[in-house]
């Protein structure tokens, strides 16, 4: 395998990063090149991971957290997500098994809801992107996003035979522009990926055509030095740190939703009486530093958009099985609203994701 080039700016505090913002509306950008270890990457142009939103014991804010699910390793988020999904169903039948209206029902595990919400994981992808006015900075797409990319992708891969990632603008090896359209807010968002097009007379009639046109000069000849090692885009959290995090969390939930500290294996008393377990090895890659410049197929698609990296792989080792409980007598209501939830649009999400590079 040939050497290759790191950013190592991409490794610094994330003031030094640019990271693009999809608003809403029309976003133009071109997606750029696999960048960084070929054994990492894969020549894939995306990295996932697997994100927590989680308050922080250390600033009380919440913010995102990679996931040992990232790597494909036991998450214990997964974990509690899983146990509570069981605790809320065993909830359900029981208030049911004592009369409750499914009106009453509903109202009752609004909490446990919000809970649920609140602590499930994203899983987002990371691009090399450039924008119009020439800035590359980090792209991440929610899996909606990111699938419809993918697929135009292939498109662009079968009608022009060429890489849709391709540093030139050439007839015979051209990269094209893409237009990702947000619509809606919240939960209702949608995204949609589609070619960029312009207007252009082509024998007297004016007919669109795929944006290919050029990056600017400043992109192609110095990408090895503005792309961003999508692997290290965020921190790692191993299971027992993120635990930690975890429990810190329900703690404050189940001030407003007491149950939330009631599921199997996530008890808070039990939490409290126990002694934290030595932290486990991090599964991060070690990072290579090089100065020869990345070498790139032109003539041939090299590109691997499959679904091999889509979704999270398995855990690597099965969580131990929750021994069995007797079901939880019902608590008595809470008279406090159960905590809201917290929604972020993207200009949040990306203010708060910054927050965690260099933790």
């Amino acid at each position: 395998m040939g050497k290759i080039v790191i950013n190592m700016d991409s490794l610094k505090s994330s003031r030094d990063w640019v990271r693009h913002k999809v608003n809403e509306g029309d976003n133009i950008f071109r997606i750029m090149p696999p960048f960084g270890d070929l054994e990492q990457h894969k020549n894939y142009p995306y990295h996932r991971w697997s994100v927590a939103w989680l308050v922080d014991p250390k600033s009380n804010k919440r913010k995102p957290f990679a996931t040992p699910l990232t790597d494909g390793d036991t998450c214990p988020v997964q974990e509690y997500n899983d146990a509570l999904n069981l605790f809320i169903e065993e909830r359900k039948n029981q208030l049911k098994s004592e009369g409750y209206s499914d009106g009453d029902v509903k109202v009752e595990l609004e909490g446990l809801r919000n809970v649920q919400w609140n602590m499930r994981i994203q899983h987002v992808y990371a691009y090399n992107a450039c924008n119009q006015a020439g800035s590359v900075g980090i792209l991440e797409l929610k899996s909606t996003a990111h699938k419809a990319m993918k697929k135009m992708m292939n498109v662009y891969i079968k009608e022009h035979g060429q890489d849709p990632t391709s540093l030139g603008s050439e007839n015979d090896d051209s990269g094209v522009w893409f237009n990702i359209l947000k619509e809606g807010k919240g939960k209702d968002t949608e995204y949609s990926v589609a070619f960029n097009q312009t207007k252009q007379k082509i024998n007297g009639t004016l007919v669109k055509i795929d944006d290919r046109s050029a990056l600017p000069d400043h992109v192609v000849d110095n990408y090895d030095s503005l792309a961003y090692d999508l692997g290290s885009i965020y921190v790692r959290k191993n299971y027992d740190e993120l635990r930690t995090i975890l429990m810190f969390n329900l703690g404050i939930l189940a001030q407003e939703v007491p149950e939330a500290g009631l599921v199997p294996g996530f008890e808070l008393e039990e939490a409290e009486e126990k002694v934290a377990p030595p932290a486990r090895k991090s599964a991060r890659p070690a990072l290579v530093e090089d100065e020869t410049p990345i070498k790139r197929a032109v003539a041939k698609v090299t590109l691997k958009l499959d679904d091999e990296d889509d979704e999270p792989a398995p855990a690597r080792k099965a969580a131990a099985p929750v021994a069995a409980k007797p079901a939880v007598k019902a608590a008595a209501p809470v008279k406090k609203a159960p905590a809201p939830v917290q929604e972020f649009d993207d200009d949040e999400l990306n203010a708060l994701t910054n927050e965690i590079l260099g933790d």
